[in-house]
């Protein structure tokens, strides 16, 4: 008996193909979720570090030093808990190093390039610090951690100095949110710290400032460009040296939409390109 097969290959050509994530908004409900998320890794539990009070753009003047302007700066990140402790070499030592790849396993400059490998909440390092703690991807508010008494901003120093992070010589931090803006056009970045710092948006380095310094506001700034509605992931580094540790960022003009919530991030864009993807293969005997 003959036997024939036949083989159906289907193929589906998209043009200009865009899948857009359901991302959950940066409010106190995600957060508290997040803080759970971390808490279930096996990380730290500081709930009080992420009230959802406070929004994640500064809703209101800071007074202190600089007087940071109504909702410009960034006050909500998922940060390492605890910071990645050096033993030695911190400060700008540390810059020319990539730690992130180090602990993480992902250069620096790839991972806001894909969302493949943007952190999430509870992501644990690959190693300890050399203190042998695990560090976790955690979400804060920097005005959280004020009314938690875990810290000041913008006070007599110049900067926040985040009780995890105060007190810790020869170290180093990363953040990291992701930002949308309605409209296309040019931002504006800006970012002070105590001590150095290097600033990436998708994939691309737009700021840095490459000293062991006091904190002032605005030292270092730059300019990124945005497509209307999508989705910007940012990285920054921030050593420490000695004494006080500080950061703090502002974008303008603000985004429109922000979030923590990448665990589930898998936007896909072609870039306007024409994308082919597989069909299925059936046969027949």
């Amino acid at each position: 008996m003959k036997r024939s097969m036949i083989i159906i290959l289907s193929l589906l050509f998209c043009v200009g193909l865009v899948i857009y994530p359901a991302i959950a908004a940066d409010n106190a409900a995600t957060c508290k979720a997040l803080v759970e998320k971390v808490k279930a890794s096996g990380g730290h539990n500081h709930p009080e570090y992420y009230t959802g009070k406070h929004g994640f753009m500064n809703e209101a003047d800071i007074v202190g030093q600089g007087t940071p302007k109504k909702g410009l700066y960034v006050m909500s990140w998922l940060v390492l808990d605890p910071p990645l402790k050096l033993g030695a070499g911190g400060g700008v030592a540390s810059m020319p190093k990539d730690l992130y790849k180090d602990y993480f396993g992902i250069a620096e400059l790839d991972v806001t390039k894909s969302s493949q490998n943007f952190p999430y909440a509870g992501l644990k390092s690959k190693k300890p610090n050399s203190e042998g703690k695990d560090m976790y991807w955690t979400p804060i508010n920097f005005l959280d951690l004020v009314d938690a008494k875990q810290g000041n901003l913008f006070n007599s120093g110049g900067q926040f100095d985040w009780a995890e992070w105060g007190g810790v010589d020869q170290a180093d931090e990363y953040l990291f949110c992701i930002v949308q803006w309605d409209k296309a056009g040019e931002i504006s970045v800006k970012v002070g710290s105590d001590d150095p710092e290097m600033t990436w948006v998708n994939g691309v380095k737009v700021v840095e400032g490459l000293a062991d310094r006091d904190y002032t506001p605005d030292q270092d700034a730059g300019k990124f460009t945005v497509k209307a509605g999508a989705w910007n992931a940012i990285l920054v580094e921030v050593g420490e040296n000695g004494g006080e540790w500080g950061f703090t960022m502002r974008l303008e003009p603000p985004p429109n939409d922000h979030t923590l919530d990448t665990g589930s991030l898998t936007a896909v864009d072609s870039g306007g390109k024409v994308s082919v993807t597989w069909g299925a293969v059936k046969s027949s005997y």
